[in-house]
């Protein structure tokens, strides 16, 4: 006799993971759910890039630096760069760091996904 396909029985509980909704408010504002929040570590103030992917928002979290902040820290950088090694010219020490700034930026595009 054969046996027949045996059908899953529609008692047995699936597994279903709800995803939090959000509602557009005024002014176009959303309230980012508490564990998404916790999960990226977000604080009030904190600043996202927000993009399309086909459709859908993505919300990413973003640093920023102020600009006369990290060009001092560079240029702090740069002087102990340069006085552990004094026998390089300047030039070849700007030139190693800038090698180094775009090979970490090409490692962080990759790492998201852009080129």
């Amino acid at each position: 006799m054969a046996s027949a396909k045996q059908q899953p029985n529609i008692d047995q509980k699936k597994e279903v993971i709800a995803m939090p909704l959000v509602k557009v408010k005024e002014k176009y504002q959303v309230t980012i759910p508490t564990n998404i929040r916790e999960k990226l570590a977000l604080k009030v103030g904190d600043v996202l890039e927000a993009d399309i992917e086909k459709d859908k928002i993505v919300l990413k979290p973003q640093l920023v630096v102020d600009k006369a902040q990290a060009w001092k820290r560079f240029q702090a950088i740069l002087k102990e760069v340069h006085e552990k090694n004094k026998d390089m010219s300047d030039e070849e020490v700007m030139k190693d760091a800038l090698e180094a700034v775009h090979e970490v930026r090409k490692l962080k595009r990759h790492a998201h996904g852009r080129r």
